[in-house]
């Protein structure tokens, strides 16, 4: 029996997926459309531990689509507090200000299923992570600096199916919900560059940071102590200026993919 869908004699066949291939937009203005379209759910995303959807963002004859996740789908932690979305929005604020261009535009607002994070979808090929991506020598520069914003960010959740590479020929770091703890708590699977210094722009990057302290979006989203923590974590790599290693062998996330 075939599993074509149906289509009406003589028109184009139907599309069975929801997803839609763009070509470059604007970050400003992604973040501007996400902030202020009207958000229509075009199903759960699959694999997710929190309720996470796919959106189509639509303002005016402006078209874009977004990752939505709500608060009031998320499963309860007991080291982080609620509203882990807005640590979404953070992870997004911390590498625009920094200039490194590693998550896509991601804003807080209120959605067909209450508040939460909604972040630019990004096209990609999904059988590309970062494992299969890692010894590419192309991808090292890349790679060298998600590893060190994920030590800014405290990042502890870094799996490799959380690293995409965009149709655009960009390295991108998704699903940051799990980021700037108080307390130092990094796990992630990239442990590879441990030891290789940190390039020079990197810390140039690192020390505005230091010197003019968290930018006010960012503080926006995070509590004092944890402000604090980010300029002590920049401060602590801009000083070693190597990328460290995990001596214990245990500081990585489960499923690694």
């Amino acid at each position: 029996m075939s599993t074509e869908p149906a289509t009406t004699p003589g028109s184009p066949p139907e599309d069975p997926s929801p997803f839609r291939d763009r070509g470059p937009v604007d970050e400003d203005l992604a973040a501007e459309i996400l902030l202020e379209a009207d958000l229509e759910i075009l199903g759960r995303m699959p694999w997710s531990s929190n309720s996470t959807f796919l959106v189509d963002a639509r303002r005016g004859d402006q078209l874009l689509q977004g990752v939505y996740k709500p608060g009031r789908g998320e499963r309860s932690l007991h080291d982080f507090p609620p509203c882990l979305y807005r640590r979404e929005a953070a992870a997004y604020e911390l590498a625009r200000y920094l200039g490194w261009n590693l998550v896509p535009p991601t804003v807080v607002r209120d959605g067909p299923l209450g508040e939460g994070s909604v972040q630019l979808l990004v096209p990609c090929d999904y059988d590309e992570h970062y494992f299969t991506l890692h010894d590419d020598p192309r991808r090292a520069n890349e790679l060298v600096r998600l590893a060190a914003f994920d030590m800014v960010a405290n990042n502890t959740d870094r799996k490799s199916g959380h690293v995409l590479a965009g149709h655009d020929g960009q390295l991108w770091a998704v699903d940051n919900a799990l980021c700037f703890h108080h307390q130092f708590k990094v796990r992630t699977v990239i442990w590879d560059f441990a030891g290789w210094p940190v390039p020079e722009r990197l810390l140039d990057d690192l020390r505005r940071l230091v010197d003019k302290g968290v930018p006010e979006p960012l503080a926006r989203l995070l509590n004092t102590l944890e402000t604090d923590a980010v300029l002590a974590r920049a401060r602590a790599l801009l000083e070693e200026a190597h990328l460290p290693a995990d001596p214990s062998g245990r500081r990585i996330p489960w499923p690694l993919l």
